[in-house]
């Protein structure tokens, strides 16, 4: 991928628009078949999202659609209250663009055309960037390891055959599923997570290649698609948990050598 169309896909970011799904942080534990392993793996889910605090990682990421696969080296960290920071790098591992999230608003510096552009956002979607309408804190949560847990109201798990692992399905009141959380055989592994809205299928995220780092089971391929043609994926090569992140990691002052916008 060349530095400027690395550039044209993040630049399209700052104009995605919110989404109206919502990630909880507190589940509510009402069962419709009765199954405490179902709870009981909740629980777990909660236990390991509270556990996470910090990711930094490289490897690349991988893009497709309409205009080809194209494929960029990539930097990134996340901390578990849902702050971003990612730099694409050029062939000789020098930055080409910078995209800090701290919370509050976007940034993003070019060193292509010497700009930095800034937007005000609460958990941005990554749709306009990625062609997936996925949000920063949800893979922040893929990224360290951890579990995007939607509101629901009803959960159940099913088992899907042999060798085939388990679904955990969670479920507004009215039926509507929200979530699919598919798991191995032992109930440890999570293999693959579907998000749902009114209308369907929101995205599935394939969890690969999980790895032991410091204690967490953080996924070293990540694989995010749609029922379209469009998505994507991220390969790390090296991955740190649980490092110290400090603010000034995610400390947005534009450079007032640059020129500016605020779209």
């Amino acid at each position: 991928m060349n530095a400027k169309a690395c550039l044209a896909f993040l630049l399209l970011f700052f104009f995605a628009s919110a989404c109206a799904k919502h990630v909880g942080k507190d589940v509510v534990f009402e069962s419709c078949d009765g199954i405490s392993s179902a709870a009981s793996l909740l629980a777990t889910f909660n236990q390991r999202n509270e556990s996470l605090h910090s990711v930094k990682g490289i490897g690349k990421i991988k893009l497709w659609g309409e205009k080809g696969p194209q494929v960029s080296r990539l930097a990134w960290l996340g901390s578990a209250d849902g702050r971003l920071r990612v730099e694409v790098l050029g062939l000789s591992g020098q930055p080409v663009a910078k995209f800090i999230y701290d919370g509050k608003q976007c940034f993003l510096l070019s060193h292509i055309d010497q700009q930095y552009y800034q937007n005000t956002c609460l958990d941005p979607d990554l749709d306009r960037l990625t062609g997936i309408d996925i949000k920063v804190s949800e893979m922040v949560h893929f990224l360290s390891g951890g579990v995007p847990i939607y509101d629901h109201d009803i959960f159940s798990l099913q088992h899907l055959g042999a060798d085939e692992g388990y679904v955990l399905i969670l479920k507004k009141r009215w039926r509507w599923v929200v979530e699919k959380i598919y798991l191995d055989e032992s109930l440890s592994v999570v293999n693959k997570v579907e998000a749902y809205n009114w209308s369907g299928l929101v995205y599935c995220a394939v969890l690969e290649k999980t790895r032991n780092v410091n204690d967490h089971a953080i996924p070293f391929k990540i694989v995010i698609s749609d029922d379209s043609q469009q998505g994507f994926s991220i390969t790390t090569d090296r991955c740190w948990s649980d490092i110290t992140v400090l603010p000034s990691m995610f400390a947005i002052d534009p450079p007032r050598s640059l020129s500016g916008a605020d779209p």
